[in-house]
């Protein structure tokens, strides 16, 4: 009896790993489906401000994927999902009908879905849950920066002059706020497009959404983690505008439009890698996973 059992296990089939004929041609049947598209991504990416992180979201989205693989490949699923087609197809109907409206950003979710879909229709839920996060990561690489301009500039520009005026006025100093311009004694500020704070947001929400995943906690304080990077990123821009509007009173136009507006993008990031460690601090979530690292 050991005999039959010990050889009915060992005739049991092994659960496939990642990389089969079946894979390879989705991949090449997707390439070929979306390299328009990401021949135009490249290109956004290549040329926009909002999504210079485009390639970097590849590299960390794929990087996590590897950090995992063992574990992908030790979860016990035999066999897929029905559910993954169905998202399949919702993706594949999303991308034609994108194309046909001549709309770019639809087809870049409509990819991933793809992805998500063949991973639960060839893994299953277990392997697919557990490259969940890498694969939802993709959306950030996902240029929508038209669409958040055109909605999103100007208020944040209002609103990111009303929030710096405050740091001159508790300084004692005169300070007039009109629209989306500040103005001092001997100095005046036109929060620009460009100083909107919405390239740190969006970049700011995928480090914030990285950080979540990477911490350790429960989850309810990880999607906490996660919605703060927006307001985060906000106050981190709103610094930047004030420090400007201060240097300008203090040592003139050329200071503060020189070296310090160029080195003031990196000043915004520290800002705000530092205010998302303060939160993580304050919901005592401080450790990292150790399973993933």
């Amino acid at each position: 009896m050991h005999d039959e059992t010990a050889r009915g296990t060992s005739q049991r089939p092994a659960t496939p790993g990642p990389i089969t004929p079946l894979t390879l041609l989705i991949a090449a049947l997707m390439l070929l489906a979306w390299a328009p598209y990401l021949a135009w991504m490249w290109g956004v990416w290549m040329k926009s401000p909002y999504y210079s992180h485009g390639p970097i979201i590849v590299l960390l989205s794929a990087y996590l994927i590897y950090n995992r693989r063992k574990e992908f490949l030790a979860a016990d699923d035999s066999h897929g999902h029905a559910w993954g087609i169905a998202l399949i197809v919702a993706s594949l109907a999303l991308h034609a009908r994108a194309m046909q409206l001549d709309v770019n950003f639809p087809q870049g979710f409509a990819m991933i879905g793809v992805i998500g879909g063949a991973i639960l229709w060839l893994w299953g839920w277990q392997r697919a849950s557990v490259v969940l996060f890498p694969v939802a990561f993709l959306s950030f690489m996902v240029p929508v920066d038209r669409l958040l301009v055109t909605k999103l500039s100007n208020p944040l520009q209002i609103a990111g002059a009303k929030i710096a005026a405050h740091t001159p006025m508790i300084l004692g100093i005169p300070t007039e706020v009109h629209g989306t311009t500040i103005r001092i004694p001997d100095y005046t500020f036109e929060v620009a497009q460009a100083c909107s704070g919405l390239k740190s947001t969006i970049a700011m929400t995928a480090l914030a959404a990285l950080f979540a995943y990477l911490i350790a906690g429960p989850m309810y304080k990880r999607i906490l983690i996660f919605i703060a990077g927006i307001p985060v990123a906000l106050a981190a821009n709103a610094c930047r505008i004030s420090f400007t509007v201060l240097l300008g009173q203090s040592f003139g136009q050329k200071a503060a439009d020189g070296f310090f507006h160029s080195l003031s993008g990196i000043m915004v990031f520290m800002v705000g890698l530092i205010g998302l460690f303060l939160v993580a601090k304050v919901l005592k979530c401080d450790t990292m996973r150790e399973d993933i690292m």
